[in-house]
């Protein structure tokens, strides 16, 4: 039923059982007119849509009620009851160490712990473990079906002379929102004349066993 002044329309409480559903779906921030039909099924029918896109999006789910006379509980799919189905299939939070010995003005930090679905790679670097003092955020991203780095670079900005400490977290996206940040960890450029830095014991190409036939 129309109503005046682009008010909602209204509809009328369904009193009969619906005889089927149909499901529609869209990408969220598509407008309700794209929806594509994903099929008509009996109430209460569980269905299997298999989904495994290069790149994460979140989706909308709306359902329109049809009873046995055919009678749809909405006119318009923009109002139908919809559900936000999110994707996030990198949701691990990575595992982070130091290559060799920092320099005044470099670190190398090895990134593992995360799959070839990531595009994207946000690094957050601080002055305090809380992460508030001094932040700085960079991310990186990368076309789907391409690879993040595993190895990546803090370069020091700061201009001081003597040894510096900050603090390192780590996450990654496939596309949506990031998921869960390593731990923590603290790590020391040395001065300028090189000493006082901090030393770790990853590779920047890890050694790998295979088992042969």
């Amino acid at each position: 039923m129309g109503r005046p002044q682009a008010r909602r329309p209204w509809y009328p409480t369904e009193r009969s059982r619906p005889a089927q559903v149909e499901t529609w779906w869209r990408y969220q921030g598509e407008v309700a007119a794209a929806a594509r039909l994903v099929g008509t099924f009996a109430p209460g029918q569980q269905v299997v849509i298999p989904s495994n896109p290069l790149v994460d999006r979140n989706v909308i789910l709306s359902t329109v009620s049809i009873n046995a006379n055919g009678l749809r509980s909405v006119r318009d799919i923009a109002d139908a009851p919809e559900t936000l189905v999110v994707f996030q299939r990198e949701s691990a939070a990575p595992t982070v160490g130091q290559i060799g010995a920092a320099t005044h003005t470099l670190i190398q930090l090895a990134v593992d712990g995360y799959s070839t679905l990531a595009i994207k790679r946000r690094v957050r670097v601080a002055d305090d473990s809380g992460m508030t003092t001094n932040l700085h955020e960079e991310i990186t991203e990368v076309a789907p079906s391409e690879v993040l780095p595993r190895v990546i670079n803090l370069v020091r900005d700061d201009g001081g002379t003597g040894t510096r400490t900050v603090w390192v977290r780590i996450s990654h996206s496939s596309g949506g929102a990031f998921g869960a940040e390593s731990t923590a960890q603290s790590f020391t450029y040395a001065d300028n004349g090189g000493s006082g830095g901090g030393t770790g014991f990853e590779q920047p190409f890890p050694h790998r066993e295979y088992n042969l036939p």
